[in-house]
């Protein structure tokens, strides 16, 4: 078999879109149309002799690069394929580049074993858990054979780039910061969601300990941090709180993660009883900050006062478990992380207010979003309980959440949601029952469905539709400024060679924080590797690109008016040049019952609106062109006014300044409305810039 050329995947054939399921949808995903084929069964493996993808389980959902190169491990069949070296590591952006990392057989890759190879006596050697970090450095554990290891020193974590590898920590080491201890896990499949390494080569891990001083169960479990021959002990059973207290138990899971600075976060409890007050069922959970250089703080322990509500305490009824639910990607560079919490105190009642997304800090706290909220974008209706698997943040602090609907004429078809956005800006971006863009398919519940989100707010999600039709699972894309897109759907005919047309039964990707606060599998600038299984038991990995659309850009500093008003105009997206997309400019915060309107020109500026006295700057410099008057409506002297312009039907109307437009255009708009006591009896909004896009 030749080895296929690169392949872009392109529309289907006109006899393979007749027998496309998403023809009913009106086009096809951004999978076919933005999708690049990195390897699928039957492909020659490369660096190899011979040797094709192939075999049950081909391929495992692979990890990217922020240079869009997917890491992935496969299994191999035919040439020199035996048992103990039938898995092998790639790495590439394309089937030109693709590359073979190392293979299961071949010597231990750091060259400090002689002898010793990647396989057990049976199996091979390398893990289905492996990692790769923003810049490029590869994370996997491995098994050995020869070199004179035994069953207490035959595993380990490698960490490095092809022909640079180094143990992370091998099994047998000795414990750093313990007296005679040694590292007694086996490190040959590191859970990815319980490992870590970021740009910086800094990576984690826990260990059970054995020998030298541990106590039988009391002290036996520990965390480490760092570089290979430079780890920490961050954390160890046994070991001390800030107050005396005992760690009785360290959690991994979704809470530990690491940041692009080396902070590690992670969830312990104490030993009830010890301490000072005493530990007891409604206190001995807390969430943990540990800095390189700095050691451990306490960011946050069940029975905290919540700062944004003092009548409320961190606690989940008796305090018989956690109150913090933590999702896979919500640790952030600056060292903040969100999680979904439970609130306990006056006031609180279990089905109407006691869970809320909380940011927590080193020395803060502060709830982004509470149950019994209004729900964004939905008349009448409040937010219910939120899931916590689907409760994202980036490094922006745009959050991604999905929660139950209560209220107004909510039924179970009908009650579940997603929302993003930052505190007081929330957006709906989908709700079960609704009928899904371009399709004539509903929504099912989001809640609990995987979900992730890039840093530039980019949401991918799952969704068992409903409806005449439906597949039997889709995936979405929501982008911030151009809405949502379908991913994938089980049924379309995906082109896996050319000519060679396979339908699509299900898609995925790992959701895990790659240490710089985003998926593992999802790339800030929109590239997400995806592994497309088909209905013949095959499958392939996938590149799709889809470059986030850059959303409109707010500038200049907005006036103070009498009523101590700030008035705030903001666009949801940029205008594309044959005006095909729905651009709202809307204005909030303004004096309410004034008369206003809102005006634009082509340049911005920033003067002084009055020459002594006021706070307003004029942001748009002439000339400019202004829209109808308005009136803000809300209430006198209060600070509830608003504007709205739709955009795209000025521009269809004709005759605007500086129209016909071209991409790469920008247009700036500014709120003007009466306030009789300030300066020049007005007041000014801040700025908003949009840029023409193809």
């Amino acid at each position: 078999m030749t080895h296929p050329t690169p392949l872009v995947l392109r529309r289907l054939s006109i006899a393979a879109a007749a027998a496309a399921l998403c023809a009913s949808a009106g086009a096809q995903s951004l999978s076919i149309t933005h999708g690049t084929v990195i390897a699928t069964n039957g492909d020659v493996a490369p660096g190899l002799g011979g040797e094709v993808f192939g075999g049950a389980g081909t391929f495992d959902s692979g990890v990217l690069s922020d240079n869009g190169a997917v890491f992935f491990r496969s299994r191999l069949t035919g040439g020199t394929t035996v048992a103990t070296n039938e898995r092998a590591y790639f790495y590439g952006s394309s089937r030109a580049n693709l590359q073979l990392v190392l293979r299961a057989g071949s010597p231990e890759p750091t060259g400090t074993v002689p002898g010793a190879t990647m396989n057990t006596a049976s199996s091979a050697g390398i893990s289905s858990g492996f990692r790769i970090s923003s810049d490029g450095r590869m994370l996997f554990g491995i098994s050995m054979t020869g070199g004179g290891v035994a069953t207490t020193n035959d595993t380990g974590i490698v960490v490095g780039t092809p022909g640079n590898f180094q143990f992370l920590v091998r099994e047998g080491d000795a414990a750093p910061g313990t007296v005679g201890a040694t590292m007694s896990s086996s490190f040959s499949s590191p859970s990815q969601q319980q490992s870590g390494i970021n740009a910086l080569g800094q990576g984690w891990f826990t260990t059970a300990l054995t020998g030298g001083d541990v106590s039988g169960t009391s002290n036996n479990l520990g965390m480490y941090c760092g570089t290979p021959g430079n780890l920490t002990l961050v954390a160890r059973t046994g070991g001390s709180g800030p107050n005396g207290e005992v760690i009785s138990n360290i959690y991994a899971g979704f809470v530990a993660q690491i940041n692009a600075s080396g902070q590690l976060y992670f969830d312990v409890s104490y030993q009830t009883g010890t301490g000072s007050p005493a530990v007891g069922a409604t206190n001995d959970r807390a969430i943990w900050l540990y800095t390189p250089g700095q050691g451990t703080v306490e960011m946050v322990r069940e029975g905290d006062v919540c700062t944004d509500y003092p009548n409320c305490v961190y606690l989940n009824g008796t305090g018989t478990t956690a109150p913090f639910s933590f999702a896979s990607s919500n640790f952030l560079n600056s060292g903040k992380a969100m999680s979904a919490t439970n609130l306990s105190g006056a006031g609180v009642t279990s089905t109407d207010n006691d869970t809320a997304l909380v940011l927590f800090s080193a020395t803060t706290d502060k709830v982004l979003v509470r149950e019994g909220d209004p729900a964004p974008g939905l008349a009448g209706i409040t937010l219910g309980v939120f899931n916590n698997s689907n409760a994202l943040i980036n490094n922006s602090e745009t959050i991604c959440f999905t929660s139950q609907l209560v209220g107004g004429s909510v039924t179970t078809a009908d009650d579940g949601a997603m929302f993003t956005g930052t505190p007081g800006n929330y957006r709906l971006v989908m709700r079960e029952g609704d009928i899904a863009p371009g399709t004539t398919w509903a929504f099912g519940s989001p809640l609990g469905q995987s979900t992730m989100m890039n840093g530039a707010g980019q949401i991918l999600f799952v969704n068992s539709m409903t409806g005449t039709g439906a597949p039997t699972s889709t995936t979405w894309l929501y982008d911030p400024a151009t809405g949502l897109k379908l991913f994938s759907a089980a049924g379309e005919q995906l082109e896996v060679q050319p000519g060679v047309f396979k339908p699509v039964s299900t898609q995925g990707g790992i959701q895990f924080n790659n240490c710089d606060a985003r998926p593992l599998s999802f790339t800030n600038d929109g590239k997400i590797a995806t592994r497309i299984n088909f209905a013949d038991g095959t499958s392939a990995i996938v590149i799709v690109n889809y470059p986030p659309t850059a959303l409109p850009e707010a500038y200049c500093t907005a006036g103070t008016t009498t009523n101590g008003c700030v008035a705030s105009i903001t666009a949801n997206a940029n205008p594309k040049t044959d005006h095909s997309n729905a651009v709202t400019v809307a204005v909030s915060g303004a004096e309410g019952q004034k008369a206003g309107l809102i005006y634009y020109g082509l340049t911005r500026h920033a003067a002084p609106w009055c020459a002594s006295g006021g706070t307003s700057f004029l942001c748009v410099k002439a000339p400019t062109q202004r829209t109808a008057v308005q009136d803000t409506a809300g209430t006198a002297n209060a600070c509830d006014g608003a504007m709205t312009l739709d955009w795209s039907a000025l521009q269809l109307g004709g005759g605007t300044l500086g129209s016909p437009f071209t991409a790469g255009n920008k247009v700036d708009l500014q709120a003007w409305f009466r306030d009789p006591s300030a300066c020049r009896t007005t007041n000014l909004s801040n700025a908003v810039e949009l840029t023409y896009q193809p």
